[in-house]
């Protein structure tokens, strides 16, 4: 990969990019190496030119809204890191009506519904991460997820064309979304909610927050629950804690005893401690209880 003429590339169209990037310090794991080259993209039309350079260059990338559900490993990654900022950060209400950019952070996007007296999205109090992210995965807790919320979606397709589409029913399941099997890049998200009175939003999300944090190991850098909850009669912390892998370690990377379904870093984690956890996990599980975990967290080498 010639990082350095990609990079040229990139900023020959106006896109903010650096070669050699540690994204170690934009992870919420604090694990991670160096992207061969990491670049910054504020609308549809940079986003469009930076995929169409890797894909002329046959380079691999990866886009971002954030970096909270993921795992990198160490060392150069010889891939182009895509951050989506500028207008993907944009949020527009009106009415009972939102529309978000693929990089709104989850915690902004909460707020500002708070402070317009929207309500139905509480439940997504504490998830870490962006809109895109969000949607993309079909993320949730208590019971509820975020394409319960959402009526349309702004995407670009594998050839770069920019689609919508709306949500009639076939585009989210447990924890996922068309999104993860058609390449389509989410740019935004249009979302449908209810009008509620901003107080008791707030006291709804901040309870939610006193739940969590009653629950989960949130001093500690992790990437939130690293296995799908697919069984209604059995989470996956309970399945992991029957298997007797609480609190259970490798390296620096320790299964929370606060939450079996995090794995945090104790501080000196690597790429290789946590992925050789998470496969002891799945092997003890699966000999104890007859159950397979699949992985929620995004891994990528």
């Amino acid at each position: 990969m010639k990082a350095g003429k990609i990079r040229d590339m990139l900023r020959e169209n106006g896109i903010k990019a650096e070669k050699d990037y540690d994204v170690k310090k934009l992870t919420t794991y604090k694990i991670g190496g160096r992207a061969a080259v990491y670049a910054q993209v504020v609308n549809e039309e940079q986003l469009k030119a930076a995929v169409g350079i890797c894909r002329a260059q046959k380079t691999e990338y990866a886009v971002f809204g954030c970096f909270s559900n993921v795992l990198i490993k160490e060392g150069r990654i010889e891939k182009v890191f895509i951050r989506m900022k500028g207008d993907f950060e944009k949020i527009s209400v009106k009415k009972n009506t939102v529309w978000a950019g693929a990089g709104v952070l989850n915690s902004r996007f909460l707020k500002e519904l708070a402070h317009s007296g929207l309500a139905g999205a509480e439940f997504m109090t504490g998830i870490p991460g962006s809109i895109g992210g969000a949607v993309y995965m079909n993320a949730g807790a208590y019971g509820k997820c975020i394409g319960g919320l959402v009526k349309k979606i702004r995407f670009m397709d594998r050839a770069g064309r920019m689609k919508t589409a709306e949500n009639t029913g076939n585009i989210f399941s447990y924890r996922k979304s068309i999104f993860e099997k058609n390449g389509g890049i989410i740019t935004e998200v249009e979302m449908r909610l209810k009008k509620g009175r901003s107080a008791e939003i707030e006291r709804e999300m901040a309870r939610i927050v006193r739940d969590r944090r009653s629950k989960h190991p949130w001093k500690d850098p992790s990437a939130g629950s690293v296995f799908k909850n697919k069984y209604p009669e059995y989470t996956a912390g309970k399945l992991i804690q029957e298997a007797g892998m609480k609190g259970v370690s490798i390296g620096g990377a320790r299964v929370s005893r606060k939450h079996a379904n995090f794995i945090i870093n104790k501080g000196t984690a690597s790429f290789k401690d946590v992925v050789m956890l998470i496969g002891k996990i799945k092997r003890e599980v699966r000999k104890k209880c007859g159950i397979t975990l699949e992985e929620e967290i995004r891994i990528i080498k």
